[in-house]
């Protein structure tokens, strides 16, 4: 598999919010970045543990039914994916969700060190 299909397949495995396959995908040691002012869910989040429990489960509990990922644009370069792209779905209060994304994927073998993301 590439690392832009694992990419790819973890934007897939958002459909379902299946925290534990998303957590799959990163390394122990991975960090995910996204300290973008005002966000709640917002910050640093350092290990794979961290990530789940920090990042994943509030998102998908905000997100019952999943996120469907749209890719506009996949670049690859050596261990590094950058992703721009726009996630949607329904909130627990049945209230649309979109976004634009870029993600920053860099790659420990087939799983991801660090995931820099930007988002507007």
């Amino acid at each position: 598999m590439t690392k832009q299909e694992v990419v790819q397949a973890f934007y897939d495995a958002g459909e379902s919010g299946d925290v534990d396959a998303l957590a799959a995908f990163f390394a122990e040691a991975a960090v995910w970045d996204n300290r973008i002012d005002g966000d709640v869910m917002g910050g640093l989040y350092e290990g794979r543990d961290a990530i789940r429990e920090g990042l994943l489960l509030p998102l998908f509990q905000f997100l019952p039914d999943g996120i469907s990922t749209r890719v506009e644009r996949m670049l690859e370069a050596e261990d590094t994916v950058v992703c721009l792209n726009s996630g949607r779905g329904t909130t627990f209060e049945g209230t649309a969700f979109e976004k634009r994304y870029a993600h920053v994927f860099d790659f420990d073998g087939d799983r991801f060190i660090r995931v820099t993301e930007f988002r507007s």
